[in-house]
Formats: structure tokens, sequence, C-alpha cells
């Protein structure tokens, strides 16, 4: 038997997600079209993988790679975190209102649905405000608020408490028809593999260590659910393969693939880091603040805080709820993903240690070291959630002062964990040089690829951001960090790729740079440079780098650039010289300095 939550709970439950999340987010919504929630850096890449959806689609190019990043290579957007099927949904708002105003849609409801979807996946197991208690810790946990500073795939989980209702169904309560619920799942695991691959691997993992706990706790009951589990597991796997197989195909057969897309062992949870909050919990005193700031990678990845109250509360819900087997799978599925998301070994503020753990294991595996282990918070909150919700229902059996007692306790681990009234945005400004084409340079003559201009400096994120304002009038020989790029590949060498980074020199103006350099425009056909704007809201260095930085361009072709007429100036060099000339030094001459 299971409860069922009503309709009209749902509602409530979704309006109030709806208001905490745009609280949250509140300083992105005062300018939702022109600035985005989190900060500069990988958001900006994201608004180029919702611009490419509708962009690919109408214009016929394939929405799984692309050619004009990388160029004349290319880029696999199965080895990136590209958002497909929630770029395609949302790409009516982005042709009509812009990539910034539907990243800040997405960035938005996903905490929204993750409440609403966990609070119906909780209900099945507890009354509606234990459900709603323990769908808040999941919804709006840290894991949620820190990689909501710029990754949108690991927010968008919502598949995470859908997989727990359908698994439920399939492999407990089997009350329905076991292809139905086995369609269920094969659907919705396709759903998160074009959302976030990622997300998929990490669910798969913990969805093991969870079946094998119930099994282990119900192994007198498992020959009578085994026939109707295997009928629908037939069917889930069915639909998926045959819905996945144009994308796995593209992903593993396909043309740029690459592996070990980041470091290993950076990206864990500091073993202080579940006791600790950081910048991002509101009630982070200056103390915990100096201990957080030498957790191992960085603010976006350190989302594993519960927090010393809602501990001891997650230990009264274990010997409260101990007789209900569903407490096991919860505290399962809570420690597996928790102790998953810590790495190879221990780190302890921020120092590395020799103590081996079980992802030293699973990274051992094929594809699974491309996993960041801290992001198994996020089936490590689910986990949470439900103990919390469990133990919360639990309580209505003690006598009054008992139960005021344990409310009290979840109140305070609940009020701990909530995250920062200054959540950082970052000013996202249209700039007139790309979306009104005075950067778009024209096809070169006989050339069947689109124009390419050189976008600089290249180490930006924000040039994938100009390059889809300008609706991709222009393809970039550079990836400018976008994931799943092989770092041998041609157009990530040269003079041209290291200019203008603001942790190296300018290159001496030399015969054998200019050469390498004019061998570079040639060879990739470029017909335009451009310089970027300085931003002061997003800086990809100072006014006196960018300065420079066109100074040493007009050298090297002998010309004045063009400028735009925004507040923060674009430079424009649209009629190169012949790369001969270049290499020879017989151009123009360029009276700028730095």
């Amino acid at each position: 038997m299971r409860g069922r939550a009503a309709w009209w709970e749902v509602l409530a439950v979704f309006v109030l997600s709806v208001g905490l999340a745009i609280a949250l987010f509140h300083r992105a919504w005062a300018q939702p079209l022109h600035t985005q929630i989190g900060g500069p850096g990988d958001a900006d890449e994201y608004s180029w993988f919702l611009s490419w959806a509708p962009f690919s689609i109408g214009h016929g190019h394939n929405p799984l790679i692309t050619h004009y990043v990388n160029f004349p290579s290319g880029v696999n957007l199965m080895w990136n975190t590209s958002v497909l099927l929630p770029s395609f949904l949302v790409s009516p708002v982005t042709l009509l209102l812009g990539a910034a105003f539907s990243y800040n849609v997405l960035a938005t409801m996903a905490p929204v649905l993750c409440t609403t979807f966990a609070f119906v996946a909780f209900r099945r197991w507890t009354g509606s405000l234990p459900a709603l208690g323990g769908s808040l810790v999941f919804g709006f946990s840290p894991y949620m608020v820190s990689q909501s500073v710029g990754h949108l795939a690991q927010v968008l989980i919502m598949s995470v408490p859908l997989m727990l209702i359908v698994l439920d169904r399939l492999l407990v309560v089997q009350s329905g028809r076991a292809w139905l619920d086995g369609l269920l799942l094969g659907l919705l695991a396709w759903a998160q593999l074009v959302t976030g691959e990622e997300v998929l691997a990490i669910e798969a993992v913990t969805g093991a260590i969870a079946v094998a706990v119930l099994y282990a706790v119900t192994r007198r009951e498992v020959g009578r659910h085994l026939a109707y589990t295997l009928r629908g597991s037939v069917f889930a796997a069915a639909l998926f393969a045959v819905l996945s197989a144009p994308f796995l195909a593209v992903q593993f057969l396909g043309p740029y693939r690459v592996q070990d897309v980041h470091p290993r062992n950076a990206y864990v949870s500091d073993f202080l880091n579940f006791f600790v909050p950081t910048h991002l919990t509101q009630l982070a005193p200056a103390s915990a603040l100096r201990v957080s700031a030498h957790f191992t990678g960085n603010a976006s990845e350190q989302g594993a805080y519960i927090g010393i109250p809602l501990a001891l509360f997650i230990i009264l819900a274990l010997v409260l709820a101990r007789r209900r087997r569903v407490t096991w799978v919860a505290l399962a599925v809570a420690a597996g993903a928790g102790l998953l998301s810590m790495g190879p070994t221990v780190h302890v503020l921020g120092r590395v240690s020799h103590l081996y753990l079980p992802d030293y294991v699973l990274q051992k595996l094929p594809f699974f070291h491309n996993l960041l282990p801290d992001r198994f918070a996020s089936t490590m909150t689910l986990g949470l959630g439900l103990l919390v919700a469990l133990g919360l229902d639990e309580l209505k059996r003690l006598r009054p002062s008992a139960i005021v007692g344990g409310w009290a306790l979840a109140g305070v681990g609940l009020v701990a964990i909530v995250p920062t009234v200054h959540y950082p945005n970052s000013d996202s400004a249209l700039y007139k040089a790309f979306y009104t084409g005075f950067s778009c340079p024209l096809r070169a003559p006989g050339s069947s690829h689109p124009p390419v201009a050189l976008v600089l400096p290249i180490v930006n994120e924000l040039d994938l951001r100009w390059q889809a304002e300008s609706s991709f009038c222009f393809a970039m020989p550079s990836d400018t960090g976008m994931t799943g790029t092989n770092s041998g590949d041609v157009t990530g060498q040269g003079v041209l790729f290291t200019v203008g980074n603001p942790a190296l020199p300018l290159p001496a103006m030399t015969a054998a740079v200019r050469a390498e350099a004019a061998q570079e425009i040639k060879s990739l056909d470029i017909q335009e440079i451009i310089v970027d704007p300085e931003n002061p809201a997003s800086p990809p260095g100072t006014p006196q780098d960018q300065a420079q930085l066109v100074a040493w361009v007009g050298w090297l072709v002998g010309q004045a650039p063009l400028q735009s007429t925004d507040p923060y100036i674009s430079y424009v060099w649209k009629h190169l010289p012949p790369a001969v000339d270049i290499a020879s030094d017989h151009v123009g001459t360029f009276s700028g300095s730095t």
C-alpha cells in the first residue's frame, strides 16, 4: 500500500517552490533578459547550448555535432553537458526572449520541479508535512545551490525522485502492468540521457546500491516479485535502447570522441564539507568559511553540506523508523552516494590522503572515470530527504512534547542549510557588435564552410555567448574551454591561440611570430579578427589587457580596427591583408600604442 499526493497538495508545493526559487534567485530575476543566475563562465557556455538547438534544427545541421566551434575539426556535443532535451523544449522562449532568459527559466524551475516531484515520491510513504520537509531538503539542498552557480545539467535532476517512484512500482508494489512500468523507466532514463548523461550514470550507480539493499532486506519475497521485475526490465531496456541508439552511436562511434575531460581526484567532497558550510550558505560564520576555503575544487563543486542539526535528526529518524524497510534503502542511497562523492581517496581540508575509498574502484571502470565524484551528492540528498520525511512521519507516534522537540530539531536543521540571500548573478548584456551583424564576416570566395572569425582572447567562455548572439554567422577556430575537445586538436595550437591570455605575456612581433600567425590565418581561412568587449561585470582581463591586445593585432595586420558603439567596445578587423603580406611585414602601419 502506498499513499498518494492530492492534486491540491502538489499544486501548493509547486507554488511554494516557485516562490522560494524566485526569492533565491531574485537578483537575476530583477533583469532576467540581461542577467543570468550564477556566475560567468560555464553559464555562458550553456547559453551557447540553448541557442544551438533551435539554430541547428532550423538550418538543417546535426544538433549533436558542431563545426561552428573548434573549426575546422568540430565538437561532439554528446561529450558535452549540452542539455539537448531542455534546449529543444525551451527553443521558442530562446528565439523570442533570448538564451539568458531561457537559462534563468531552466535554472529556476530545476529546484521547483525537484521539490515537487520529491514531494510526490515521499508522499507514498509519509504524510503531507513530513513529505514537504523532506522534499525541501532535496530540492533546495546545498548541492542544488552550489551547482546552480553555473552547471545547468547538474541541477536538472528531476528524474531522480521520478526514478524512485518508478522503481518502487516496478520492484516492490507491482500492482500495475509490468510492461507499462518498464516503458516509464526506459523513457525516463532516455530523457535523462539527453538532459545530462553524467546524472544518468550517477543514478545507475546509486540505483544499484539501493536495489542491492532492497533485496537484502526483502530476500524472502524476492521469488514472487522476480517475474514482474524481469518483464518490466526487458521493456525498459528495449525502449531505452531504441530511443538512445542514435545519440550513443554519435557519442561512441561518431567523430571527435574524447576521454579524460576533467582532472581526477580534484572535484570531490572534502570530509569536513558534510559538516562545514561554504559562502553559499546563509548561516556560515567567518570561522567556518576559513575552513571551507581550504576544500578541494571550487565552490560550485562543494555541495555535500548536511549540517550537524540535520545529521542529528537523521540519526533520530533511523531510530524511529528502523522497522520500515524503506528506511534502510534510503540510508543506503544517502550513505552510498555520500561515500562515492568523496572521490577515490579521502580529502581533509584540501589535503589528499592515501586512504582509498570505493570510488577508486569505480574510476577503474570504462567511462566512469569521467564522473565528477562530488556530484554523487545529488542522489545523496534524495536519500537524506527521504530519511527526514520518514523521521518526521514517525514523530506522530510519540508524546506531544517529543513531537515538538523532533520538529524543532528538524526545523533547525532546515534553517542551517538555507542558502545565501545574496546569490551570485552575472551581467549578460547584449552587444550590438554581435547581434546587429557588425562582427559577421562574409563567406570567402569559393568556400564551402561558414565564414571564420577569430575571437580573442579565446580563453574566455564569453566568446561562445558572442557567437550565439550573432546567430552563428561565423565559425570559431577555438573551443574556448568547451568540454569534449581533444587537447591535441590542431586548432588548440599556435600563437594566435595563446595571444591575449591574461596569464601569458604577448609575444614579441618577430619575423617567426609573423610567419606563424600568417600561416594560421591562411590555413584556418580566417576572414575577421575580433577582440572581445571588456566588460567589468565579467572581464576576460583588464582594460589595459584589451588595449595591448588591440595594439598587437593592429601591428600584425597593419590596420586600425573598426570600433563598435557599445558601452564596452568591441574591435573588429574586417579586411585582412593576404597572409603572405602579413608574414613578410608588407602591411600598413598601425599607430596604436599600448
